[in-house]
């Protein structure tokens, strides 16, 4: 077993929550920090070989092997700070709403959601607590489906039910939940799905950093088949510890008469304000599987 296969597990989920619930945050931060340090030691595994190659891209293919390493060490502890906080304020209404700050876009996103007036598709990277985000979403209020993978791991499954939350409507995506997604886009509501994880055997690329990456174009056919814009959403962490999810303004989506090219066409504008957000914070960006694979032999080593 892979040593991301054990960590998105649900006995690897099961750990973590335990471990959150017992330690207060100065051990729990500690504890985290360590583990995270404990993984990066693994240097072939695919989640360190994964976080090498999608940090020197986006740092432009320029960094070396050392900051690497280092970047290795601090994308793997931003993510154990994220999930101890996500595991021990779980069920906290109110320390979720301390820690995560929703700025005017989203708040008035949850209203327009509340009142059916919304309309578009969200799409998020994986940037920084992007669960405990969806939480502090859906304690606002928020009516919105979640599209989510279609095959998940246990520890998926579990990350799912912590997700949950009155109004929020998480499936795995299948057929009937695409048709139930347009229905609602139309009727004024939200839907969400993420945007930043490879699609494995996807052969047509889409630009991303500079480099061809085989990411999903899914979210643009459901804007366009429901004629919606997309927005995207994203999560950051400040100096305080405290963090911050902001919303882009509406993409709406061109038409030509060429249903293949206007995919194509409207998912890249769609990544240029993903890559806005990733690099205003690339050592927050949790994305643990190689989002250009053909590049792995290329990452400097030592």
């Amino acid at each position: 077993m892979d040593i991301q296969d054990l960590t998105t597990s649900r006995y690897g989920v099961a750990f973590a929550l335990g471990l959150a619930r017992a330690l207060p945050p100065r051990a729990g931060y500690r504890v985290a920090y360590l583990l995270a340090d404990f993984l990066a030691l693994f240097k072939n595994s695919r989640m360190v070989q994964a976080v090498r190659l999608n940090q020197w891209v986006v740092h432009g293919m320029t960094w070396d092997a050392k900051q690497l390493d280092e970047a290795v060490h601090a994308v793997l502890r931003h993510g154990g700070h994220c999930n101890y906080d996500l595991y021990r304020n779980l069920h906290d209404t109110e320390a979720i709403r301390r820690l995560v700050h929703l700025d005017e876009h989203v708040l008035e996103a949850v209203r327009e959601s509340q009142e059916g007036r919304a309309g578009y598709v969200v799409v998020g990277p994986h940037l920084s607590n992007f669960d405990l985000a969806i939480k502090a979403v859906g304690i606002a209020g928020v009516q919105a489906q979640i599209l989510a993978i279609a095959t998940p791991t246990s520890g998926y499954l579990w990350q799912n039910r912590m997700r949950a939350a009155p109004g929020v409507d998480i499936s795995p995506i299948t057929p009937r939940a695409l048709l139930q997604a347009v229905d609602r886009l139309k009727n004024g509501g939200v839907v969400v799905t993420g945007v930043d994880r490879p699609v494995p055997g996807k052969k047509e690329m889409l630009n991303f950093f500079g480099q061809p990456a085989p990411l999903p174009t899914g979210h643009v056919r459901l804007a366009m088949d429901a004629n919606v814009p997309v927005r995207v959403v994203a999560a950051r962490m400040e100096d305080d510890g405290r963090y911050h999810v902001t919303l882009s303004e509406r993409i709406p989506m061109q038409r030509t008469g060429h249903r293949k090219t206007d995919i194509r066409e409207n998912a890249q504008r769609v990544l240029t304000v993903v890559e806005r957000y990733i690099r205003e914070r690339p050592l927050q960006w949790l994305m643990f599987y190689p989002v250009w694979p053909h590049l792995m032999d290329k990452v400097p080593r030592r």
